[in-house]
């Protein structure tokens, strides 16, 4: 696995026996020899009905246990989410990316150290529950207006600037040098005629009209968009709304599927 096949938060799966029965010993066995050979499962996942199958890989986790025998981690697979080919983009990156000088981060470590402290949460109060007592408290008592409350979650300005104020400018100095203008735009790229084409091909394939019927007799209402779906769904007088799940139930009810 590499860092770029990774395109959202994976899932962990174990057996269930009341679901499929004789899972929990197929599952140990594939666990055990994905580890013994150091190997990923690549598999098709289809969450539901009528749903494209996705790629996925399965990561094999061995069972960790402390000292007391207790499990640190269980058992099982991670299911990581792999990308099509359309989903890994080539992008034209610097060779060299800018870094920080030693000037520069030795400016950033003095800004840290000035402003380093002991912290203790019971120094803190909640802002909200605080207000909440002086509302109730002026109700008590019968004021017309409650307490005001000081916000100590507020960073306090004042004190910053007097404990890091000249460090601070310091720092924006090595950062940022006179004639930098941090507001300025950044030059939009303009894009390569074959990304437009593209575009332009996209668009056109998006205005053509779409035979629901036939996809649904297919069985593969899971690859057309929302949108199209609940046209669809308006143009036959049913309701169109809830989830696409929903949506693709409705019309193949609908339809007698």
């Amino acid at each position: 696995m590499k860092m770029h096949h990774y395109i959202k938060p994976a899932n962990f799966i174990y057996p269930d026996e009341t679901t499929v029965s004789g899972s929990t010993k197929l599952f140990s066995v594939l666990l055990r020899r994905c580890i013994s050979r150091e190997v990923v499962a690549v598999c098709k996942y289809i969450p539901r009905n009528n749903s494209p199958p996705i790629f996925v890989a399965l990561v094999p986790q061995e069972e960790e246990l402390d000292d007391s025998s207790i499990q640190i981690s269980p058992p099982g697979f991670h299911v990581i989410f792999l990308p099509f080919s359309e989903d890994i983009r080539s992008l034209d990156l610097p060779d060299e990316m800018p870094k920080a000088s030693h000037e520069q981060i030795d400016k950033a470590k003095e800004i840290i150290k000035k402003l380093s402290f002991n912290f203790q949460s019971e120094s803190f109060e909640n802002p909200v529950i605080q207000k909440h007592y002086r509302v109730l408290e002026a109700l008590a008592l019968e004021h017309e207006e409650e307490e005001e409350i000081t916000d100590l979650t507020v960073p306090d300005a004042a004190q910053i600037n007097k404990r890091a104020g000249k460090a601070i400018d310091e720092f924006m100095k090595a950062v940022f040098p006179d004639g930098f203008d941090p507001e300025a735009k950044i030059t939009k790229r303009k894009a390569s005629a074959s990304t437009a084409a593209a575009g332009g091909a996209k668009k056109a394939k998006t205005d053509e009209p779409v035979d629901v019927e036939s996809i649904a007799k297919n069985g593969t209402l899971g690859k057309l968009t929302i949108p199209v779906l609940k046209e669809y769904l308006k143009s036959v007088g049913k309701k169109a709304a809830g989830k696409k799940q929903d949506l693709i139930d409705a019309i193949n009810e609908h339809l007698g599927l």
